[in-house]
Parts: C-alpha cells; structure tokens; sequence
C-alpha cells in the first residue's frame, strides 16, 4: 500500500522539543521523507502496524497530532505540485 503520514509534535515544552527529532527519525526508517513534516511512501501491513506503535510509544497524545493517509498504490493517488517538483521516489529503481 502507499501511505502518505503527516505529524504535529507540539515543540512547546523541552520534552515536545526532544520528541520531534525521534518521530521525524523514526518515520525515516519507513517512509521517505518529503516535507518538514510529511513522509509518504509504499510500506507492507505489517510495517505499517510497527511504524504505527512506536509512533505511539514516542508521542504525547494529548499534544501531538498524527495523520496517515493510505491508499491501494501510488497509481490511485492524484499529486500535483505547486513550484518545485520533489518526488523522492522517482530515483528509487
């Protein structure tokens, strides 16, 4: 499947400020990272569930804001740029 996940990470306090970074690096280890805090990508099932947990195990839920978009395949998905075009997976063979 190919999700597209987007985060929130209230950098507020100190600890919303030490958790932004492990969010961001943790959705690195899936997902290719696209914007600040966009991340899209094709992921399995079973990788999308252990992204999924340790995402919850990193974040404050009541500060924190995640959203994950999940389509079949990327052929179901319409993207249209404004300004620079930036596809980090068309390099991918």
């Amino acid at each position: 499947m190919y999700v597209i996940l987007v985060y929130d990470i209230s950098t507020e306090t100190k600890e919303g400020k030490r958790r932004l970074p492990k969010v961001m690096k943790k959705c690195r280890e899936y997902l290719h990272h696209t914007q600040k805090s966009v991340f899209e990508g094709e992921i399995t099932e079973a990788k999308l569930f252990a992204l999924k947990s340790a995402i919850e195990k990193l974040i404050n839920k009541n500060e924190d804001y995640i959203v994950i978009y999940r389509m079949d395949n990327k052929n179901n998905l319409k993207r249209e740029n404004i300004g620079l075009d930036f596809d980090p997976t068309q390099n991918i063979l």
